[in-house]
Parts: C-alpha cells; sequence; structure tokens
C-alpha cells in the first residue's frame, strides 16, 4: 500500500506474497504446447484437500469490469474455498477478520493468473496457483483486466446459505489503508 490515506493505493501480489494464515498458495502447472494447455487444478494428494473434504466444485466466468460481490465482501463460518484460475487474469482480495488469527486486520490483494483466454499458447510450462481461503477470510474478487477470467472453486461443502455470509465494505474499517476497501483502491495491471 502507498501513499496518504485519501491516495492510498493497493498493490496486488504475487500468490507466492499472501501472508494470510491458512491461505498457502499450492503451485499447478499449465503444461502448455501449440494445441493450447492443461492444468491439473485439485489433487488428491494436496494439502489443500484437508483429508478427504471435497464436496463439490463449480466454474464462474467473470467479465472484464465485473466484479463477484463488487462492494461487500464474502465469508464463511464453515466452509474452505479453494481457488484456482483457469484461463485469464483475476484480483483476490483478502482481509483477515479472525480474531485469533496471527495475521488479523491484514488486507491482500493477490493477482491470479491461468492460461491466455484467446490467441496463441507459448509451448512450455508455466506456473499458477491454487488458493486455499480459510474460514473467517473475507474474500472478493473483480476483473481488472480486458478478457474474462475462468475461475474453478473446490469448496470444502456443499452450498449452505446459512454459511453464505456476506459483508458491506462500509463495515469493515481497514487500519493499514485508513477506510475500508473499495476496487477503486487497488492499482490497476500494467
Amino acid at each position: 500500500m502507498t501513499g496518504s490515506p485519501a491516495e492510498t493505493r493497493v498493490v496486488p501480489v504475487a500468490p507466492t506474497e499472501i501472508r494470510i494464515a491458512g491461505a498457502n498458495p499450492i503451485v499447478r502447472t499449465l503444461h502448455r504446447d501449440p494445441r493450447g494447455f492443461l492444468l491439473e487444478t485439485l489433487r488428491a494428494d494436496d494439502q489443500a484437500v484437508d483429508g478427504k473434504r471435497f464436496r463439490m466444485s463449480y466454474s464462474s466466468l467473470t467479465l472484464p469490469g465485473e466484479y463477484r460481490d463488487r462492494d461487500r465482501w464474502h465469508v464463511h463460518r464453515v466452509q474452505t474455498d479453494r481457488f484456482v484460475v483457469i484461463l485469464g487474469e483475476m484480483m483476490l482480495a483478502l482481509w483477515d477478520g479472525r480474531p485469533s488469527s496471527p495475521s488479523r486486520g491484514r488486507l491482500e490483494v493477490v493477482r491470479m493468473a491461468g492460461g491466455p483466454f484467446r490467441g496463441s499458447v507459448e509451448p512450455g510450462d508455466a506456473v499458477t496457483y491454487l488458493v486455499p481461503i480459510p474460514p473467517g477470510v473475507h474474500h472478493c474478487i473483480g476483473n481488472l483486466s480486458t478478457e474474462p477470467f475462468l475461475l474453478q472453486n473446490f469448496p470444502t461443502e456443499l452450498y449452505d446459505a446459512h454459511d453464505e455470509g456476506r459483508v458491506p465494505f462500509v463495515d469493515v474499517p481497514i487500519g493499514s489503508i485508513g477506510r475500508p476497501f473499495s476496487w477503486d483502491l487497488v492499482a490497476r495491471p500494467v
């Protein structure tokens, strides 16, 4: 983050720079060749599988300039989300609201990228990440790029409306930026 509270910019970080407890990124390899690419998204031997806690998966396509929960945080009491971007580039905002977490109050915006949405694919392997989001970590996603992105999620629980928390940004003051989060604070990718 840079500047005074009035001009603060939140600079996106790479998944390897996430410092929120429990949101430990797992390396995924995009195997690329002239036909396209292959990506192993979730494996039984991943630490993020958390034993045998796999209940469902879903895919979500987000168009350029759009957000999932534009003005509010998404937070679970029980479920861990496990995000991997298949195509395009996504911004993932995380805020740790857990009272006993060593990273309590920490805000991070993470740039996550998958394969190219269109155009040719350069042969060779590339690295991407699966990011687990523990219960109590507020999160939201946005598309600040010029192409759609495709997100795959492997939540640890079946959908339960009672576990789906939504908290308006304005209700969560964030000390490091001197105000609540908003997407206009995020420095745009170059």
